[in-house]
Protein backbone atom coordinates (compact mmCIF):
# COMPACT_ATOMS: atom_id res chain seq x y z
CA UNK A 1 0.00 0.00 0.00
CA UNK A 2 1.08 3.42 -0.70
CA UNK A 3 0.61 6.43 1.61
CA UNK A 4 0.04 10.04 0.30
CA UNK A 5 -0.11 13.68 1.52
CA UNK A 6 -2.03 16.07 0.58
CA UNK A 7 -0.29 19.31 0.57
CA UNK A 8 -1.71 22.95 0.63
CA UNK A 9 -0.51 26.18 0.87
CA UNK A 10 -1.53 26.25 4.82
CA UNK A 11 0.27 23.27 5.30
CA UNK A 12 3.62 23.12 6.98
CA UNK A 13 6.69 22.65 4.21
CA UNK A 14 8.17 19.48 5.59
CA UNK A 15 4.71 17.85 4.82
CA UNK A 16 6.01 17.39 1.34
CA UNK A 17 8.79 15.16 2.59
CA UNK A 18 7.52 13.19 5.26
CA UNK A 19 9.46 9.90 5.32
CA UNK A 20 6.47 7.81 6.19
CA UNK A 21 4.31 9.04 2.73
CA UNK A 22 5.49 7.70 -0.66
CA UNK A 23 3.48 9.98 -2.35
CA UNK A 24 3.07 13.99 -2.63
CA UNK A 25 0.04 15.46 -3.80
CA UNK A 26 0.70 19.09 -4.44
CA UNK A 27 -3.02 21.67 -4.45
CA UNK A 28 -2.10 23.66 -7.45
CA UNK A 29 -4.58 25.94 -8.43
CA UNK A 30 -8.07 26.79 -7.44
CA UNK A 31 -10.58 28.17 -9.91
CA UNK A 32 -9.44 30.52 -12.43
CA UNK A 33 -7.84 32.95 -9.88
CA UNK A 34 -5.44 31.50 -7.44
CA UNK A 35 -2.19 30.00 -7.20
CA UNK A 36 -0.70 27.74 -4.49
CA UNK A 37 1.97 30.02 -3.35
CA UNK A 38 4.01 27.25 -2.17
CA UNK A 39 3.24 24.47 -5.05
CA UNK A 40 6.85 24.81 -6.49
CA UNK A 41 8.62 24.73 -3.39
CA UNK A 42 6.92 21.67 -2.11
CA UNK A 43 7.08 20.25 -5.69
CA UNK A 44 11.18 20.49 -5.83
CA UNK A 45 10.85 19.04 -2.16
CA UNK A 46 9.18 16.39 -2.94
CA UNK A 47 10.73 15.16 -6.06
CA UNK A 48 14.64 15.84 -4.81
CA UNK A 49 12.90 13.32 -1.45
CA UNK A 50 12.65 10.67 -4.07
CA UNK A 51 8.53 10.53 -4.28
CA UNK A 52 6.31 10.15 -6.08
CA UNK A 53 4.46 13.25 -7.46
CA UNK A 54 0.83 14.42 -7.80
CA UNK A 55 -1.07 17.79 -8.68
CA UNK A 56 -4.29 18.57 -8.27
CA UNK A 57 -6.89 21.61 -9.20
CA UNK A 58 -9.50 22.68 -6.48
CA UNK A 59 -12.49 22.96 -8.23
CA UNK A 60 -14.46 26.43 -7.28
CA UNK A 61 -17.23 25.72 -9.61
CA UNK A 62 -17.12 28.51 -12.33
CA UNK A 63 -16.78 27.44 -16.29
CA UNK A 64 -15.24 23.92 -16.13
CA UNK A 65 -13.31 24.00 -19.56
CA UNK A 66 -11.57 27.45 -18.11
CA UNK A 67 -10.66 26.26 -14.61
CA UNK A 68 -8.95 23.42 -16.48
CA UNK A 69 -7.14 25.51 -18.76
CA UNK A 70 -5.87 27.57 -15.84
CA UNK A 71 -4.48 24.65 -14.00
CA UNK A 72 -3.04 22.70 -16.87
CA UNK A 73 -1.10 26.31 -18.31
CA UNK A 74 -0.02 26.54 -14.26
CA UNK A 75 1.78 22.90 -14.62
CA UNK A 76 2.77 22.77 -18.27
CA UNK A 77 6.46 22.53 -17.43
CA UNK A 78 4.86 19.78 -14.85
CA UNK A 79 3.07 17.28 -17.24
CA UNK A 80 4.72 13.83 -17.92
CA UNK A 81 6.01 13.71 -13.77
CA UNK A 82 3.18 14.21 -12.00
CA UNK A 83 -0.36 12.67 -11.46
CA UNK A 84 -2.89 15.31 -12.18
CA UNK A 85 -6.17 15.50 -10.54
CA UNK A 86 -9.37 17.35 -9.10
CA UNK A 87 -10.41 17.98 -5.84
CA UNK A 88 -14.24 18.30 -6.03
CA UNK A 89 -15.43 19.46 -2.71
CA UNK A 90 -18.68 21.04 -1.48
CA UNK A 91 -16.74 23.53 0.51
CA UNK A 92 -15.72 26.63 -2.05
CA UNK A 93 -17.47 24.85 -4.86
CA UNK A 94 -20.40 26.06 -6.50
CA UNK A 95 -20.97 23.13 -9.25
CA UNK A 96 -21.40 20.90 -5.59
CA UNK A 97 -23.65 17.78 -6.92
CA UNK A 98 -23.67 18.27 -10.46
CA UNK A 99 -21.54 15.57 -11.47
CA UNK A 100 -21.72 16.47 -14.95
CA UNK A 101 -18.94 19.24 -14.05
CA UNK A 102 -16.01 16.96 -13.58
CA UNK A 103 -17.17 14.85 -16.38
Amino acid sequence: MLKMVDVFSGSPRSFATLPETDITMVKATQGTGYVNPACNTDYANAKAAGKLLGLYHYCAGGNPIAEADYFINNIKNYVGEAVLAVDWEEYQNSSWGNYGYVR
